[in-house]
């Protein structure tokens, strides 16, 4: 064991949300499969190209293109599955997040949805690639059980049946729930993460119990390492005032489109995103929506009449808005959590739905982090493109993949040191005979 490095490899990476944060934590990549072009292209100019400050994947193999790929193409080219079987033991964590959509409360949930079974296709790179550690990330709906489910039988819940095949690999493995508000993250984003230690490594362990615990330890580490608050969450207006200067001016990317710039940086959480950009004076994918009269009317009413926070279906309705799903940031806390829709969040201040850098500094992403692809999309290729308003808000937050590559990073250390503290999370095997 003493042989491995800190090194990952990402499924269903999306823009890269998890390997940003764990390549901030000191995790090393080694290929990240992602099936979407757009995504792939943010993922690859920010995370693989030498130019980028935040590249950390050295390493990538010669067998493997630096160009999107599906997990099923990957699995069925045999001689990539014999590269996959060559890393066997020069792993040390396998991550993913696979797509959300067939699981997501607020879509149909339907237990035959083909997305459903891309979870088991991560396993089966897992049985192939034996890493000491596995995190799968979704959302709630994740653990919800389905009328009908991927293989045949009863109501199940993908992640129950995920848990038994991992168990089934050689994993003591368990779910945690967590809140991405816990790690620095201005956005109360709650998911499901079925967290795995190989028997090999650490045989007859609550997996969940000793993430859960090493998590809690990291958060406020990670919140004071960051300079963040400890006792309570990281606000809205810590996170994006500094992204709502007076001075509008044409965006560089969007002629046609407005922005405005920086004003200067003034919580800790600002200075923390602009890092990287300190002499920047325009933020990027931060252009302002050519809004009808219609809705810049809205929001003005909203902001003179409403609270902050989610509107009203009276409000909207009789204002002839028919969603019922629009929010006025408040200032106070945290943003409620981000979907792939700006338009559900209306700006506390400016009459204008939030940007798209507004929403990754709510997802945690620094403004280095350059996205590309199409701005936004509405119309026929809805669902199929990725666009930055969809990378940005399918997104593992940055911070959340920090703290997970901290916290395995702390259990190795217990597991190589035989830290006494661990004897509390392994099942003690006493047999009626012993008893007796």
């Amino acid at each position: 064991m003493d042989s491995y490095v800190f090194n990952y490899i990402d499924f269903f990476s999306g823009c890269g949300g998890l390997s940003l944060g764990l390549g901030s934590a000191g995790w090393n990549g080694i290929f990240a499969i992602e099936i979407n072009p757009m995504a792939f292209q943010t993922f690859k100019y920010n995370l693989i190209d030498d130019t980028s400050i935040r590249h950390h994947f050295d390493s990538w193999p010669e067998w493997l293109s630096k160009e999107p790929h599906s997990i099923e193409d990957v699995l069925e080219d045999t001689s990539i599955r014999e590269h996959f079987l060559s890393l066997a033991g020069k792993v040390m964590l396998v991550a993913g997040g696979p797509p959300c959509q067939g699981f997501s409360v607020a879509g149909a949930r339907n237990g035959k949805d083909p997305r459903n079974l891309l979870v088991f296709k991560q396993i089966e790179a897992i049985k192939l690639l034996k890493p000491p550690f596995v995190i799968v990330e979704n959302v709630g709906g994740f653990e919800k059980k389905f009328v009908s489910r991927p293989s045949d039988g009863g109501p199940i819940s993908v992640a129950e049946e995920a848990l038994d095949e991992l168990s089934k690999a050689g994993y003591s493995v368990g779910k945690v729930k967590i809140n991405a508000a816990d790690y620095g993250v201005p956005q109360v984003r709650h998911r499901v993460i079925l967290f795995g230690i190989s028997k090999e490594l650490l045989p007859d362990v609550d997996a969940a119990e000793l993430f859960t615990d090493t998590l809690a330890t990291v958060a406020i580490e990670q919140r004071k390492e960051l300079g963040l608050a400890v006792d309570r969450y990281v606000n809205v207006e810590e996170a994006v005032s500094d992204l709502a200067g007076n001075e509008v001016v044409s965006d560089p990317e969007f002629p046609d489109y407005k922005t405005c710039k920086y004003l200067d940086a003034e919580s800790s959480y600002q200075k923390l995103m602009r890092k990287y950009v300190p002499s920047q004076e325009i933020p990027s994918s931060h252009r302002f929506n050519k809004h009808s009269q219609k809705i810049i009317d809205l929001i003005t009413l909203a902001h003179k009449t409403q609270s902050p926070g989610r509107l009203s279906k009276d409000f909207l309705y009789e204002n002839n808005c028919h969603s019922n799903k629009r929010y006025v940031l408040d200032t106070t806390i945290p943003s409620s959590t981000l979907t792939t829709a700006p338009d559900e969040f209306f700006h506390y201040k400016q009459p204008r739905i939030v940007t798209l850098r507004e929403m990754a500094r709510l997802q945690s992403f620094p403004d280095d982090f350059v996205f590309y692809g199409r701005y936004t999309l509405n119309g026929p290729a809805r669902g199929i493109d990725v666009p930055r308003n969809a990378q940005i808000g399918n997104a593992i937050p940055p911070l959340v993949g920090r703290a997970f590559g901290k916290a395995i990073k702390e259990i190795y250390r217990k597991i190589q040191t035989n830290d006494p503290t661990l004897q509390q999370y392994i099942h003690q095997q006493i047999s009626m005979f012993e008893i007796l």
